[in-house]
């Protein structure tokens, strides 16, 4: 599916840099935004189906991918003002924008920051964490992670394997047999490099509950089923943004929906579009 349309690649300037993006298709535009820890790869089932009728734009957040690191610390919200900023100098908006996992809470900011940019927003198994007292602990966990001390015949990349095997959760990542997403996900942590558990302390350091309520333009939230607590609080979602519309897929792996589930995401996704 992926060869059966180009996709563009580009680089585009902001002030932390040079952010890299994925673009593909025609027509109204809508702005994917990855997991932490991730690349515009998370979209790379999904961005051929959008761009039959749409211009698709998938970026890799800073520090992610092959776009820069920022020279400051990793926070939700400097992900929102990079994105927003390669927007505009792309000349997008307004857009749809959407994002999965943590890439909601950044697609989330962005809405935030530039509702100028911003016609309607998905957000795929946001990342809310409705317990905002135990935010501390989970951000101070975060921040003693590290990568494993590195060893001159290579063991230690093992270590970063086996990440893409079974989640911090315990739960497999991807089916046995999807060794080619198993392959994306290690060279992604490859490439994000030493700094990369930093963007879990940014993570953990987002309150999501006092953001969502603010959020002024139209939302689809979309729910597996089958994922993490944090990223499966659809009765807080919808307690906060009770005008919003909802998608629930019915699948397992949930928590890898773009990529091991890309026609009914995208189904969603354009469904909303459409109205």
């Amino acid at each position: 599916m992926m060869n059966e349309m180009q996709i563009k690649r580009g680089l585009v300037d902001v002030p932390e840099g040079q952010m890299f993006y994925r673009e593909a298709g025609s027509g109204p535009p809508i702005v994917l935004i990855h997991q932490i820890l991730r690349t515009s790869l998370d979209y790379k089932f999904v961005m051929p189906i959008l761009a039959a009728s749409h211009r698709v734009i998938a970026f890799d957040s800073l520090g992610c991918g092959d776009s820069d690191a920022p020279k400051r610390p990793y926070s939700i919200e400097e992900h929102g003002t990079a994105i927003g900023q390669a927007m505009e100098a792309l000349s997008l908006g307004p857009v749809t924008i959407a994002g999965h996992h943590s890439g909601a809470d950044i697609a989330m900011e962005v809405a935030l920051q530039r509702p100028d940019l911003i016609e309607r927003a998905v957000f795929s198994g946001l990342g809310y964490i409705s317990d905002t007292s135990v935010l501390p602990e989970l951000q101070a966990k975060a921040s003693k992670l590290g990568d494993p001390e590195t060893k001159l015949d290579g063991s230690h990349l093992l270590e970063i394997w086996e990440e893409g095997v079974r989640t911090n959760w315990g739960k497999p990542r991807f089916p046995e047999d999807r060794l080619d997403l198993m392959s994306d996900f290690f060279l992604e942590q490859i490439k994000t490099g030493p700094r990369r558990f930093e963007q879990y302390v940014a993570f953990f350091a987002y309150d999501a509950t006092k953001k969502l309520p603010n959020v002024e333009v139209p939302i689809l939230f979309i729910r597996s089923t089958d994922d993490i607590f944090m990223c499966n609080a659809v009765e807080d979602w919808l307690q906060d943004q009770p005008g919003a519309k909802l998608a629930e897929i019915e699948v397992e792996g949930g928590g890898e929906l773009p990529k091991l589930y890309p026609e009914p995401w995208a189904r969603a996704v354009l469904e909303f579009t459409s109205q």
